[in-house]
């Protein structure tokens, strides 16, 4: 469910806590469900919390923490700039590359995690910028093959193979013809992968709530 507008007040107001990760899970939750401007101020918020815990300790402590100058951003979860980059850009339009910049370093701190490259390609996906989109999701399956939610999404915005001979053009009449006839059995091979892999899950489980 999409929404118009929110007001960060009351959605503060509604999450009744000011717990970081409790604020984060429940942005990522808003998030899922598309309502990414309640998702965003949740996500904003979380990062606001995550900052001056950071601020207000000793330096000894950070040492003790490995908190360095990068402070809050070391501090945050890499999640948390996943999908709030994710509910900027699907936000507003304006936003899109600042969005992706907030995934992109996602990405540098969980290469490996495929839901950053997946929320990745949903920003650029609704800029409708089909080439960004598409590397995003190949950067993903090159980090981790056996996503399943990459897997599943490249299947949904139907990504093509490559050509079969890949120093020609797609178009080239040796191609077209040679992909006629590779056809089938590329189609094949992918089912018969399809049925004996076990994916693997990307997100991580939910933080536990704060015990009273």
């Amino acid at each position: 469910m999409r929404e118009r507008s929110v007001v960060p007040a009351q959605v503060l107001a509604e999450a009744a806590t000011a717990d970081p990760m409790e604020l984060m899970r429940l942005g990522i939750d808003a998030a899922r469900a598309e309502r990414y401007a309640r998702g965003l101020v949740l996500l904003a918020e979380a990062y606001k919390v995550f900052s001056l815990e950071t601020e207000v300790l000793s330096e000894e402590v950070k040492e003790a923490r490995g908190i360095e100058q990068l402070g809050a951003r070391k501090r945050t979860p890499a999640v948390c700039f996943s999908y709030y980059g994710l509910c900027l850009a699907l936000t507003t339009s304006a936003q899109t590359e600042e969005g992706a910049r907030f995934c992109e370093v996602a990405i540098q701190l969980e290469p490996h995690r495929g839901e950053h490259y997946l929320n990745l390609a949903k920003i650029w996906q609704a800029a409708r910028v089909r080439s960004m989109m598409v590397s995003a999701i190949e950067r993903g399956l090159k980090e981790s093959p056996r996503s399943a939610i990459l897997l599943a999404f490249q299947d949904e915005i139907g990504v093509r193979s490559a050509p079969p001979i890949s120093f020609l053009h797609r178009d080239n009449p040796l191609n077209k013809e040679l992909g006629r006839l590779l056809g089938p059995r590329r189609r094949a091979q992918k089912v018969a992968k399809l049925g004996v892999r076990r994916p693997v899950a990307d997100a991580a489980p939910a933080p536990d709530k704060p015990k009273r």
